[in-house]
Formats: C-alpha cells, structure tokens, sequence
C-alpha cells in the first residue's frame, strides 16, 4: 500500500503540473468535470507532562513521529448543464488513513494504509436559487467559524457538525450580496465521517446556517456567521441521547491581516444515564497576516471548558488553554493550477481537570510540527 500511495501522489503531481486538473468542459453538451484534491503529509514531535496534585506524582513522556499522512484526498467533481440555469452536480472523494475498516490500526506508522469515501453525493442545482443535494458531503454548519486559517494545529475544529453522512442539503449562495445560507437533515447511519463504526449508532442529524461578508471598501471586509445542529444517537439506556451546538463565528480583514473570533457551546443530555448533562464552550481567536504574496504568519488562542452534570457519581469539570504559533511559504506560487506550501506550527495546551471542585490533575502538551501540502 506504501508503493501505491507513492505512485498515486507522483502520478497527481504530473497530472497536476500538466494543468490537467480539468479533465472533460464541453460547451457543445454542458459537461464539466474535474480533478481535484491534495497530498498532505507531516513530521511530528509531542511532548507531554502529567501532574497528579493529590498524590505528588509526575509523567513525562516524548514522541517523534516518522512522516505521515495528514488528510491527503483525492476526486472528482462534475457539472452538468441541464438549460435553463439548471445543472446536475455530484462529488466524490477518497481519504487515506491508518485504521482499516474495523478500526484496528496498520502496523505501519505512515497512515496511507487504507482508502475510504470521505464525500459522495449528488443533486441539482440552480444559478439563482441554489443548490439540492444528498449523499456523503461537507454541510453549512462547517462555514460557521471563522478562526480555522491554520493547517495541521489549527485549534477550530469547532463543535458544530462539519460533514454529514447520508444527508439532505439546501444551500444559497449569493456572492453578489456575500450571503450564504444553509440547513441540512441526515437520518441513520452507524458510521461516521472517517467511515468507520461509530460507538453509538446516530439516529438523525440537522442543522441551519448562515454567513454574511460585508465588503466595506476595496481593503476592508467583515465576515460575520451563526448557525446550530443538533443530533441524537442510539444506547441500551435510556433510548438515546442528545448533542446540541451553537455557534458564532467573525473575521475582520484589513489589506493583508485578519483577526477573527468564535464563540460556540454543546450541551449533551442523557448520555450513558437519564439526566446527565456535558456541557462545552469554546472561545477561539486568531490573527492572521500576509507577510509577502508566498509567506504568511499566524496566531492562535483558544479557552475551552467542560462540565459533566452525573446524576449518580462525582461532577467533573475541565479548564483547557490552548496557544499555537505557525507560518507557512508557498514554495509554487497558489495562483498557479499546481501550488505547493510547507508549514511549521508550534502548539502549546495547558489542562486543569477537577472532580467535586477540587483540582485533581494537570496536564501540559507540547506539539510541533512540520509539514507539506500539494494542491491541484
């Protein structure tokens, strides 16, 4: 499987320089399709300190980590034209990944072991009213956060539902006016969207959001979205259990510097018992700045607490710090067809846990790393 990554990722670069990213656009017949993804791999190194306060005793541990896949896909898109301002569309999408299909893990530490179908759907879609899909696809909801700038460390995975297997999705999108809306509905599945089998099969899935850009002048923008999903999943007892989130999320741009923040909070009812209650909230800030045209620098802060409410059993509470520095250097320029960066992201995380209130364990993380991006 290493050798058949390999060839893939060297056969897509010469596809890519090529400019053969599209590969069929005919005007005759309204057919447009097109080759898309990135190879992504990285070079880690973690360093960890665990303190238990009540006992004294201290845990150090450090890992470097062998160059690995980091979310390297591959796909296809497809356009149709079917008159009027109305057009078929459909996507589909592969991911590399360590864990086979039962979620053991590859002996290898590489994590190009296995293929999985990360995006399949299909639908139609119109130039002024928007688009109707269905299948295996990113939703609205991910467009939410406006802090998720940086690459690998990136502190914004966000709480909300960022992709939805086997869902039903209406989007508008007006760029004209910078507005984008959305609400999607997934029923049933038992796998999630790394496609393996989730703990807790989920009995269905929706959610609603919506982004606005105000374009002040020609050097100043602001981007404000807000959106909500919530999902529930099947267990023994009781029936099932619920997972709410709500977010916020702003950027403001200035010729070649953004600031943005995001504000979000989950609340999970009755998982693993009738009455017990998680809640999440998460503040995350960033500063982003184009140093040259191929060189950026960025920042990133992130305050993030947990709360478990058990009806039977101690309370347990968990206060998180995150910072993370990173820069990253186009060495093929991005507006090229075939562009290639390299990146190095620093991330520090301090972590309180308490139980009944009283400080029980801290936790430091230390991670680095360093890593390569192609796109085409």
């Amino acid at each position: 499987m290493k050798k058949t990554a390999l060839a893939f990722l060297i056969s897509a670069f010469a596809a890519s320089t090529a400019s053969a990213v599209t590969l069929v656009d005919s005007q005759n017949s309204g057919t447009k399709v097109e080759f898309v993804g990135s190879a992504r791999i990285k070079l880690t190194n973690t360093a960890d300190k665990e303190t238990d306060v009540k006992e004294g005793s201290v845990t150090k541990n450090q890992t470097n980590r062998p160059i690995q896949n980091n979310g390297t896909r591959f796909g296809f898109k497809l356009k149709q034209s079917l008159g009027n301002d109305f057009y078929g569309l459909g996507r589909v999408e592969w991911r590399f990944r360590g864990k086979d299909n039962a979620g053991n893990d590859a002996r290898s530490n590489h994590n190009f072991d296995h293929l999985y179908t990360r995006q399949l759907y299909a639908g139609v879609g119109h130039k002024r009213f928007g688009e109707l899909t269905y299948g295996n696809q990113s939703v609205i909801t991910d467009d939410v956060k406006q802090t998720d700038l940086a690459n690998t460390l990136s502190l914004s995975d966000g709480l909300l539902a960022s992709s939805v297997r086997r869902s039903v999705q209406y989007v508008y999108d007006n760029k004209d006016q910078g507005i984008k809306a959305g609400v999607f509905y997934g029923g049933s599945s038992p796998r999630g969207n790394d496609g393996l089998s989730l703990d807790n099969k989920r009995k269905d899935i929706w959610g609603v959001g919506a982004v606005k850009k105000f374009t002040i002048d020609d050097k100043q923008e602001f981007i404000v979205g807000t959106g909500t999903s919530r999902e529930r999943f099947r267990q023994s007892e009781p029936s099932d259990y619920s997972r709410t989130a709500y977010s916020i999320g702003s950027a403001y741009t200035y010729d070649k510097t953004t600031v943005g923040l995001d504000l979000e909070r989950s609340i999970t009812k009755d998982e693993e018992g009738a009455g017990n209650k998680e809640t999440n909230n998460e503040i995350r800030t960033i500063l982003y700045h184009k140093l040259t045209s191929d060189w950026r620098a960025y920042g990133m802060y992130a305050y993030k607490t947990e709360k478990q409410d058990y009806v039977s059993g101690s309370d347990k509470k968990e206060k998180q710090h995150q910072f993370m520095l990173g820069t990253e250097y186009y060495l093929i320029p991005k507006s090229k067809p075939f562009n290639m960066k390299t990146f190095v992201e620093v991330q520090n995380t301090h972590t309180k846990k308490y139980r009944r209130d009283e400080l029980r364990t801290k936790e430091r993380n230390y991670t680095t790393v360093v890593g390569l991006r192609a796109y085409w």
